[in-house]
């Protein structure tokens, strides 16, 4: 049988071929959490890993299996026994956590991703893994991006980029995704050859969720499937020409005033408006830029050269004649109230831990903020970096306030592709920040 089915313009690897080759990238001794939720992707994936460990034994890898209960359904403690069966018959040691506490009524699946990931990155700390892997699919990559190509408001191009092959968890886990490249149906044959069941969950039939009515739709598109890849590579390379720009053009001050150099605003459109999104987020305390529409609106504004202000995102852009300043607006900025040893993150851009014997409460500084600037910045944008610094109060003003302030950079410290670390990485440099760990393969 071939090593690859070619589908179109895209080819699509074969289960083993795609086990091996994630196995012999990875940097040893090696980990490997596998995360199995006993449906047929993830199933493969981890037989697929310990056929080839066993295959071609190389001692200084190892795995373990998780699986995360979420208590959404009746059936999943059933569904757990059955994994933890399949786990047992491979001899992979197998891990179970169960989802605690109060469900939202709304937004249930992003809850329960950040949930699921929280578990196994605290599952991996338990068995010192290297890395999680996921079981994505060349199905998955393919919905995906016919998800956001649909989002996009007509007369725009592109449809952005797809999964990435690897992605940083909360600045202490790698996940990766070694099948991205594999078709579901070749992973279904893997495991029929081998005698091998799967758990179907029924949601993937509820067309409620956008990924199904996408699914399915997509079963009656005879069009050819879009790279493996998703579009990583021209993002990566994006990546690196905006951490260029970076250098060139961006100092940050007191981690809340972003100044521009004007000579960066003649540099390349595609460029700009990435470097720029991602610095509205981080002054903004957001996981995302601005959307497309305001994005576009604060470029038509910056095109025009003309001095004055704009608003995106909970960031303020004020152009001026020697450059273009970004800071965070003043309005709509929560307190934050921390227990004795507790921590946390302030408006999206400051993490707070408190070393006091009591509770403090973490505001915006308004106009007692101060800092250290250097000379010949704007005095407005000085005052209004200024206001949005964070104060700490005790609970007994008399006394000094003991808390660790460190910036939090919102769109990669929770979330960051492997596709953005090499802008990501200059961006923690700008905040006085380590750069991110690195991907174990």
């Amino acid at each position: 049988m071939s090593n690859d089915a070619v589908t179109g313009a895209a080819t699509a690897q074969m289960p083993e071929v795609a086990a091996a080759d994630f196995i012999h990238s990875l940097f040893k001794p090696a980990h490997i959490l596998v995360a199995i939720s006993g449906g047929s992707d993830s199933t493969g994936l981890l037989a697929a890993l310990a056929e080839q460990l066993k295959l071609f034994p190389i001692t200084n890898v190892s795995l373990f299996a998780a699986t995360i209960d979420h208590g959404l359904r009746a059936e999943s403690a059933d569904e757990t026994r059955h994994v933890a069966a399949v786990c047992a018959s491979l001899g992979v040691p197998h891990i179970v956590r169960r989802w605690q506490g109060e469900k939202p009524k709304n937004g249930i699946m992003a809850a329960a991703r950040e949930a699921r990931y929280g578990l196994l990155a605290d599952i991996a700390a338990e068995v010192s893994a290297s890395a999680v892997v996921t079981a994505h699919t060349f199905d998955d990559q393919r919905e995906t991006l016919a998800m956001r190509a649909a989002r996009l408001s007509e007369g725009e191009g592109g449809a952005g980029t797809g999964i990435a092959d690897a992605m940083l968890f909360d600045r202490r886990l790698w996940i990766v995704r070694p099948f991205l490249a594999c078709r579901r149906a070749d992973i279904r044959a893997y495991l029929t050859r081998r005698g091998m069941s799967w758990l179907d969950d029924p949601s993937n039939e509820d067309v409620r969720y956008e990924r199904v009515r996408t699914r399915k739709s997509l079963a009656q598109d005879a069009a050819s499937p879009s790279a493996p890849d998703g579009g990583g590579t021209a993002r990566a390379a994006l990546s690196t020409e905006a951490a260029a720009w970076l250098d060139r053009y961006v100092t940050v001050h007191a981690n809340v005033l972003c100044a521009v150099s004007r000579d960066a605003l003649a540099a390349d459109e595609v460029v700009r408006s990435y470097a720029l999104s991602y610095l509205a987020a981080v002054f903004g305390g957001e996981p995302y830029g601005p959307g497309r529409e305001r994005m576009r609106r604060i470029l038509d504004f910056i095109g025009e050269g003309r001095p004055g202000r704009r608003t995106a995102g909970g960031v303020l852009f004020d152009l001026r004649r020697d450059g273009l300043y970004l800071m965070r607006e003043s309005r709509d900025i929560q307190p934050l109230v921390l227990a004795s040893g507790a921590d946390g993150v302030w408006d999206g851009r400051f993490r707070i831990v408190n070393h006091r014997p009591t509770g403090i409460r973490i505001e915006a500084a308004g106009s007692s903020g101060m800092a250290e600037f250097p000379e010949g910045l704007p005095k407005g944008a000085l005052q209004r970096a200024r206001a949005v610094l964070p104060r700490v109060v005790g609970g007994d003003e008399g006394n000094a306030v003991s808390a660790t302030i460190a910036p939090y950079l919102a769109p990669f410290d929770r979330f960051l592709t492997r596709f953005d670390l090499t802008y990501a990485d200059r961006l923690a440099a700008c905040f006085g920040r380590e750069p991110y760990m690195r991907p174990p393969l």
